[in-house]
């Protein structure tokens, strides 16, 4: 349920969903039934009949749609006027005190339920995939059907959850999540909130919060705001209390801190603030409880990055360094959680783009570039990248241009140049690291990955535990995938391009031209797994997979790959952490080249098309006798052929604002990643021993027991896929688990030891219930 916004919404959902079906090829069900034994749901009903066409099974009283079985029957046989329902509505029939058994044992069935006996077979039950009643224990816990949030299995926490069910009711589910495992402290705590979080939801929807309120509740909040806080909620209304919660003085400074917290459960707020500012001029000081001075102060900074294309780039770079120092503190504003301050994100991005530009990325050769630039230069790369991925707006986005054009664009451009020096003094050692790389690896091949980008995903894995070594080395040239995916490959050595035109590289044994699935052909012929995008093969034996369109989506989008990286790395993150979680020691992370991308467009360079064999966006073939002034490289497969390279970031082809497949830094020094569990953690614990009894696990820990978690997952790597709620051993290593879902008896599942941050330090296999 994933636009549900609180526990409410996400219940309404799935009983709305409850009653779905395919309009092709099925009748609508009658009704929906909604079975309650134990009325735990009770509570909630007046508020989901303001939603939902629900019909209660009780005493006749037709104001609260409430009635005995064949006044239900009516209702849904639509013969009531004053109940007639839309079309394609189908009616949720409310069953208090009623379990699923006393409906479907129709012949002892009890009398005044026996008229509703039958819709079981024309309805549907809303009910658990365990074919139990829905608790609210259980939709808070069930990942299909419910939300999937943890909580604690003791009694007390299920009689303070029931106490605390119309108050859960608002309970935006973010907050849920955070706050999971859910324990009765939690649940108490809703029934007793502060009266700052009261206050700030009578901020965010007065008319709703008063409605939900008790006569009682309601007058001692009145009188506590009026003794408190200086205003009287009736008498002097929401902007006045917006004022006071923006001006920050005595106790209203504790409320706005709240606020500042978690301002997007207050979505109402920004609003009234804004209606509640003072009467400002274009001179006063920006504050920063007001969204019309955050705004101010990005119209400034929009206006004053657009004005550094008119500037020269030393000049560009010390005004972004002032901008920065008038700006950051703007990142700590309620308005950038709430992501309203676009460009004050974006310019500490530039600011970094701006001092690193700064520094020399310089050598002799060709080697002593490539490692400059894999010490500190790809820093400005990925500056230019976040900085871009920071804003959405249009004209936010013309601002960034503005200021990357101006810095970034030289410092590329004077890189890319003094590379090609080099190759053309001291030549080009392209290198193959797969050679060298153990046969019981997995190895993973991105296309396009290129090295700034690669940093970013090697600190997402350390983040997750694991041990990652970032290497480089110089790919093939030009730099494109026909000519640079065969050179990476474990199995270079089987193809050639010798005597060959255009780009194509050939099997030396048969002289067929190799695609993408005569590679995996060539690959599996030599001993490799080539494993699909979902499989994890045997870890005793060499394996190749294939994952991202990094390059794909850039030829397509240009500039906007910056967006689109964030996916891809997510879709690495996790492919990579399922190879290591099935059981690889070892997986390497290679790629073909990498790219350069200039948001304003890559310059263009001449070279008639009749010279060339075949010509790409910053290459050529030649052909034999052609001549031309532009610099030339022989082609990794055939040292007779010559490459012209597009000079410095141009391209022979317009309208570029991502390309490769010519010589610069960017393109030519790619990673190698080497990602291995981090085995000094794992080494500290032992899973001692693991004893079910029922559907109860007892596990036994040996190693420091502080700041550990033991838990039980279908997928070891993955918390979403916890059984039950993660225990700290005691002091004897000893953790007992439940298992509540007994449909899960006989399944598979792994026992994890896990640190307070999340980083998996030991895994055991085990079937559940012994």
């Amino acid at each position: 349920m994933p636009t549900a916004s609180t526990f409410l919404d996400a219940l309404a959902d799935a009983l709305k969903n409850a009653g779905a079906y395919n309009k092709n090829d099925q009748a609508a069900p009658a009704a929906v039934l909604w079975l309650d034994k134990e009325r735990q749901w009770q509570t909630l009903i007046p508020r989901l009949c303001e939603r939902l066409p629900i019909f209660t099974l009780g005493a006749y009283n037709p104001a609260e749609r409430t009635g005995p079985a064949y006044w239900l029957r009516c209702v849904i046989a639509g013969v009531l006027p004053e109940f007639a329902l839309p079309a394609e509505s189908v009616p949720i029939i409310y069953l208090p005190g009623v379990s699923k058994q006393e409906l479907r044992a129709v012949e002892d069935c009890p009398k005044h339920l026996q008229p509703l006996a039958e819709l079981q077979y024309r309805g549907v039950l809303w009910i658990h995939k365990n074919g139990r009643e829905w608790s609210i224990a259980a939709f808070l816990q069930t990942r299909d059907g419910g939300l999937g949030i943890p909580i604690s299995a003791d009694d007390a926490t299920r009689e303070a959850m029931q106490r605390a069910l119309s108050k859960l009711a608002d309970e935006p589910i973010a907050n849920l999540q955070k706050q999971a495992p859910l324990k009765a402290a939690f649940f108490d705590a809703l029934l007793n909130p502060d009266d700052a979080r009261n206050l700030l939801l009578w901020l965010n929807n007065s008319a709703e919060y008063a409605k939900r309120c008790a006569p009682e509740e309601w007058t001692a909040f009145c009188q506590l705001c009026k003794s408190k806080y200086g205003f009287h909620p009736e008498q002097d209304g929401e902007i006045t209390g917006a004022r006071k919660l923006g001006e920050r003085q005595g106790a209203w400074a504790r409320v706005w801190q709240r606020f500042a917290e978690a301002p997007q459960a207050y979505p109402n707020l920004p609003a009234l603030l804004r209606n509640a500012r003072p009467q400002i001029s274009m001179f006063d000081e920006l504050m920063p409880e007001w969204p019309q001075d955050n705004e101010r102060a990005e119209e400034q900074l929009r206006r004053k990055l657009g004005e550094l294309r008119q500037k020269y780039e030393i000049d560009a770079r010390s005004l972004i360094h002032s901008l920065e120092t008038e700006n950051a503190a703007r990142r700590a504003w309620v308005w950038s959680t709430l992501g309203l301050a676009p460009l004050a994100v974006a310019l500490e991005h530039l600011a970094t783009l701006a001092r690193e530009a700064e520094q020399p990325v310089t050598g002799a050769t060709v080697g002593e570039i490539a490692a400059a630039y894999t010490e500190r230069g790809w820093r400005v790369d990925l500056a230019a990248l976040n900085a871009l991925a920071a804003v959405e707006r249009a004209e936010d986005v013309a601002a960034v241009k503005a200021a990357i054009s101006t810095v970034y664009r030289p410092w590329l451009e004077k890189l890319a140049t003094e590379f090609q020096k080099a190759i053309a003094l001291n030549g080009y050692p392209a290198t193959n690291p797969t050679a060298k790389i153990d046969s019981r690896a997995c190895i993973l091949f991105s296309d396009a990955l290129r090295f700034d980008v690669a940093q970013q995903l090697a600190s997402v894995l350390r983040q997750r535990g694991l041990n990652c070594q970032v290497g480089w080395h110089l790919t093939a040239l030009p730099t494109i995938t026909p000519t640079a995916k065969p050179a990476v490959s474990p199995v270079a050595d089987k193809f050639s391009g010798k005597g060959k035109i255009l780009f194509d590289t050939y099997v030396k044994e048969n002289n067929v031209r190799v695609t993408a699935e005569v590679l995996r052909q060539t690959l599996d012929q030599a001993g490799y797994q080539v494993l699909d995008a979902e499989e994890t093969g045997d870890p005793a034996r060499s394996a190749w997979t294939e994952l991202g369109e990094i390059d794909k989506y850039g030829h397509g989008n240009g500039w906007k790959i910056a967006h689109h990286l964030v996916g891809e790395l997510r879709t690495l993150v996790q492919r990579i952490q399922s190879l290591v979680d099935a059981g690889w020691e070892k997986v390497v992370i290679i790629t073909d080249h990498g790219w350069l991308m200039a948001p304003d467009g890559l310059p263009k360079t001449q070279l008639p098309e009749h010279l060339t064999e075949i010509r790409k966006g910053r290459c050529a073939r030649l052909k034999d006798d052609a001549k031309t002034d532009l610099q030339t490289v022989p082609w990794h497969w055939d040292k007779d052929a010559r490459i012209a390279i597009a000079p410095g970031i141009s391209c022979f082809e317009t309208g570029k604002e991502y390309e490769h497949g010519g010589v610069s830094p960017q393109e030519c020094v790619v990673p190698l990643l080497t990602i291995t569990r981090a085995s000094d953690a794992q080494a500290s614990y032992e899973i001692k021993s693991v004893t079910w009894r029922g559907l109860r696990c007892i596990v036994k820990i040996a190693g420091r027991l502080a700041d550990i978690q033991v838990d039980l997952r279908s997928k070891a790597g993955d918390p979403a896929t916890s059984l039950a709620s993660p225990k700290a051993p005691d002091a004897e290593g000893n953790a007992s688990l439940l298992v509540e879902d007994d449909e899960r008896m006989g399944a598979a599942a792994f026992v994890v030891v896990v640190s307070d941050e999340g980083v998996i330090y030991k895994q055991e296999l085990t079937t559940i219930g012994g």
